[in-house]
């Protein structure tokens, strides 16, 4: 088998840019679910509807809780580049990570309990609704797996009767001793 360094340069490189394109995408959603709670603190106060926020949501994490936000993003990078496997958990724990730090960096804009009350119930609600949104995600990979794993079964089977048929044995080549 040849090994070819360009077709394994390009996928490692397609798969870090993914990986990072996800990253910066988390981001964004965190962003953009404290943002619409910060909103909805907004509406609860009698302050009007601003819907640009919704677009420049990123710039809500220029706050002093930059600072562990840096710190933050800084681990969670290293880990989100490292894990090969448990994409959707972590895109759903920075995008939580984020949406509360967001908040928590514009709490002081919101005046009285209920703006403040509201717009943290609304971000819990938010983190909620998309946790459930990559469970079920994870759910249907494991599912669709599973269904895989079962036509390898099946398909497994009748080579194994077509074997029997053809050669009087069960196996390919290994009798019941589990020698050739």
């Amino acid at each position: 088998m040849k090994f070819d360094f360009g077709d394994v340069f390009a996928s490692g490189i397609g798969w870090l840019l993914k990986q990072i394109a996800l990253f910066v995408a988390s981001i964004w959603l965190g962003c953009t679910m404290g943002g619409a709670a910060f909103l909805a603190g907004r509406l609860a106060g009698g302050r009007g509807f601003d819907s640009d926020l919704l677009l420049y949501s990123p710039m809500l994490l220029l706050t002093i809780w930059i600072i562990p936000n840096v710190c933050f993003l800084g681990a969670s990078m290293y880990w989100f580049v490292r894990n090969e496997t448990n994409t959707p958990p972590a895109c759903g724990i920075i995008a939580g990570v984020e949406a509360m730090v967001c908040l928590a960096g514009q709490a002081s804009r919101l005046r009285g309990w209920l703006p403040l009350s509201v717009a943290w119930v609304t971000c819990l609600a938010l983190i909620a609704m998309m946790a459930t949104g990559f469970w079920f995600l994870r759910q249907w990979q494991i599912n669709r797996w599973a269904i895989e794993l079962e036509e390898l079964k099946a398909e497994n089977a009748m080579r194994r009767i077509q074997l029997k048929e053809e050669f009087g044995t069960d196996s390919a080549g290994i009798d019941e001793t589990g020698f050739p």
